[in-house]
């Protein structure tokens, strides 16, 4: 990680978004300006009961590691154990800050976008993203997400971006990934690492692998290498149980493998 040192972010007023799995909490987001650089602030679940709860700011951080190892389009990044005041109460946890691509770009939720210019109601997301040459973003994504398990591809999960050029986002907000869905580690080595969940995806379908079926291009990104893990997840250690580290790699050692099927790499 970036520092030892606790980041002071009791100043910091956080947005709720509701979690839409199972349990009753919420996710906290900020933005925040540090230096030049614009940051996109994420805590993992939150509950008054339980305060902060949890690893999907932990997850950010290795899909941004991921991203950048690999050669996907995911968010640089740093993780911080923080301070932060939430309703008037203190918690200490670990805070995901995201380089914020958001105040460089007039931008729009894909959906509004895709529902504005598509030719017809029977034009899909995908069909969309095709017909305006981003086929090889969306293909990458579904790589990404697959490798990840990332469940939360909503429609505002990803925005098109115009600054002259009309490209899409990076690919933010993967928290709900790994093994999310474990906020303790009892349990998690049972986890099967290549079972093929239903996620929340707008654009392809509701299935991660099938969605890799789409693909009909070379694409270009990195092999996953056993050096990698060190990269990934060697500075880690205290922040969670190592159950977490060796289940999240075994999930991207064993989902590499399905990737490789596909001929992509």
């Amino acid at each position: 990680m970036s520092q030892s040192r606790v980041w002071d972010l009791r100043g910091v007023s956080w947005s709720k978004i509701t979690n839409s799995g199972a349990s009753d909490g919420v996710y906290l987001k900020a933005n925040e300006r540090i230096g030049d650089t614009d940051y996109y602030l994420k805590l993992s679940n939150y509950d008054s009961f339980r305060g902060v709860y949890g690893h999907e700011s932990v997850n950010e951080l290795i899909a941004s590691r991921l991203g950048k190892l690999l050669g996907f389009n995911a968010p640089s990044g740093f993780l911080r154990k923080s301070i932060v005041n939430i309703s008037g109460v203190e918690h200490e946890a670990y805070v995901f800050a995201g380089e914020s691509y958001k105040a460089k770009s007039s931008r729009s939720p894909f959906e509004e976008y895709y529902k504005s210019f598509r030719l017809s109601e029977r034009e899909s997301p995908l069909d969309f993203c095709k017909r305006n040459g981003w086929a090889e973003h969306i293909y990458k994504m579904f790589v990404f997400d697959y490798l990840i398990i990332n469940r939360d591809r909503h429609c505002a999960n990803l925005e098109v971006l115009k600054n002259g050029d009309i490209e899409l986002s990076p690919l933010f907000d993967n928290g709900l990934s790994f093994v999310c869905s474990y906020t303790e580690p009892a349990g998690v080595d049972k986890f099967d690492a290549i079972l093929d969940r239903p996620v929340n995806n707008f654009i392809g379908e509701r299935s991660l692998e099938r969605n890799l079926s789409y693909i009909d291009i070379k694409l270009p990104f990195n092999e996953l290498k056993d050096a990698h893990r060190e990269m990934l997840l060697g500075d880690l250690d205290g922040v969670l149980d190592n159950a977490y580290f060796e289940k999240i790699w075994e999930i991207l050692v064993t989902r590499w493998d399905r990737v490789k099927n596909f001929r992509l790499a």
